[in-house]
């Protein structure tokens, strides 16, 4: 009921208090055309205030199912935005495993050239101390040889100064 009803209600109800008495006195005669026209308007008339009430009614449904479907709208578009979050952290989160998995990729092929390159030198190094030792051993025989060299002039020389002397 708003403001403009209580006035329109106070002003029907003492009108139909005041033509109260006429209408018992004309009822009890017999119903005229007018009182007919009349209480057909009436019916009409309340007719209309039911069609108004159902008219509000259906307005106010109206808006409450249009707001519930903003409320719904604005919801999912929440959850939307959540997902999307959580998918872009998911992606970063996948993202940086990978760039670790890389670098401890790098890191063990870094580590695999280091043990290699270790390798090779320590190979280099056995090749060169065992052309180190067969050099040392073909000195060890060249000087036993020329040991054995002296030896034998040596004696080649005594027996000669034997022979002579």
């Amino acid at each position: 009921m708003g403001l403009l009803d209580i006035p329109r209600f106070a002003i029907g109800t003492s009108l139909k208090i005041a033509k109260l008495p006429l209408d018992l006195a004309g009822s009890l005669l017999r119903p005229s055309p007018a009182d007919i026209e009349r209480e057909r308007a009436e019916a009409m008339r309340r007719a209309a205030e039911a069609q108004a009430e159902v008219a509000q009614e259906d307005r106010e449904r109206r808006e409450a199912e249009a707001e519930r479907r903003r409320t719904e709208a604005a919801r999912r578009e929440r959850e939307k935005k959540q997902q999307a979050e959580e998918e872009r952290e998911a992606k970063q989160r996948r993202a940086a495993e990978a760039e670790e998995r890389r670098k401890q990729a790098a890191e063990r092929a870094a580590a695999q050239r280091e043990e290699a390159i270790e390798s090779k030198a320590k190979r280099d190094e056995l090749e060169a101390l065992e052309a180190e030792k067969s050099a040392l051993d073909q000195r060890e025989e060249a000087l036993v040889a020329a040991d054995e060299a002296d030896r034998l002039e040596e004696a080649a020389a005594r027996v000669k100064g034997k022979r002579k002397g």
